[in-house]
């Protein structure tokens, strides 16, 4: 990429989305496009879609874009999730063949389409090899069908896709809405209100289960690195390469606000997935000076460039 290139970050109002367009402001790139339903552009929509790639016709695409939530809203609107990322990679894919064949297009799926059941750490090759996790069946099965999409659309049509599989992200721009948050933004929010409003801290599940967590902006320094030195045909996971418990992650945010007092835990909401945490080795061998920072690192950032706390 040329620092003058035409840059699409197509979702940019996102957490990922606004992470790659400050890294790439950072980097000196001077001529980004920030796409979101908000600038007028919904993916959803066919012909919205078609008159943006057919009228600016970006040189490098970043596809950051998606309906997401935590737990709660995967299980509870599986088939709205799977309709609305599935109509936006392919609105998204489809303009490039019909107006902007000449485009680079990095697809971000995400590592949660993995089986339920996996050898740890999970590698690239356990794409579809066993079922998925009902909880978020919809969810996955779109942004499955979009990496395979990207892969098709490159072998029939020749665009330039590449595709990244990010492990749990969090970071600024995080929904920290309780009934649609991923679980880190959701676990910052309660200790919020517990400082601010005295709520009690209660967790779901039994707090065993294992899981990565990558501050956004580590995740956006990989997807344009990648973008700027990667033409393979494999999609490649952005993970950390290191996990925790759920009860280790409020240990870290408990000893973060200094917190002293009880946790409670309600067991009789579901746990997801016991353990997912990828197997970055294909990353490093292409980007070798990757190296993600400490989740808490990472969390007293958010809470300093979010929250305006001080440490």
């Amino acid at each position: 990429m040329e620092k003058k290139s035409k840059i699409a970050v197509l979702g940019a109002t996102g957490m990922l989305g606004g992470a790659i367009s400050r890294q790439l402001e950072k980097k000196g790139y001077t001529n980004i496009q920030r796409v979101s339903r908000s600038s007028g552009v919904d993916l959803t929509d066919k012909i919205q879609t078609e008159k943006y790639f057919k009228d600016e016709n970006p040189e490098y695409v970043f596809m950051v874009a998606g309906r997401v939530g935590g737990i709660l809203a995967n299980n509870t609107y599986q088939a709205d999730f799977l309709y609305e990322n599935a109509l936006m990679i392919l609105n998204v894919l489809n303009s490039m063949k019909s107006y902007s064949g000449n485009s680079k297009l990095l697809y971000t799926g995400s590592t949660c389409i993995y089986p339920k059941e996996n050898p740890q750490p999970i590698n690239e090759n356990r794409f579809m090899q066993g079922p998925l996790e009902e909880t978020n069946k919809g969810y996955a099965v779109a942004k499955g069908m979009g990496i395979i999409a990207a892969q098709l659309y490159r072998n029939q049509y020749g665009l330039k896709t590449i595709e990244a599989m990010p492990t749990n992200l969090y970071g600024m721009g995080d929904n920290y809405d309780l009934n649609n948050s991923h679980f880190i933004a959701a676990m910052i929010k309660k200790f919020i209100n517990n400082k601010e409003k005295g709520e009690k801290l209660v967790f779901w599940g039994s707090g065993k289960p294992r899981r990565e967590a990558l501050f956004a902006d580590d995740c956006a320094d990989a997807c344009i690195y990648l973008m700027e030195n990667y033409d393979g045909e494999q999609f490649i996971n952005i993970g950390t390469g290191y996990d925790h418990s759920i009860k280790e992650y409020i240990e870290i945010t408990k000893n973060v606000f200094d917190y002293k007092g009880e946790i409670e835990w309600d067991k009789s909401k579901p746990d997801g997935m016991y353990e997912k945490r990828t197997d970055i080795s294909l990353l490093k061998s292409i980007m070798p000076d990757y190296s993600p920072r400490s989740f808490e690192d990472g969390l007293k950032e958010v809470l300093e460039k979010e929250f305006n706390y001080k440490f």
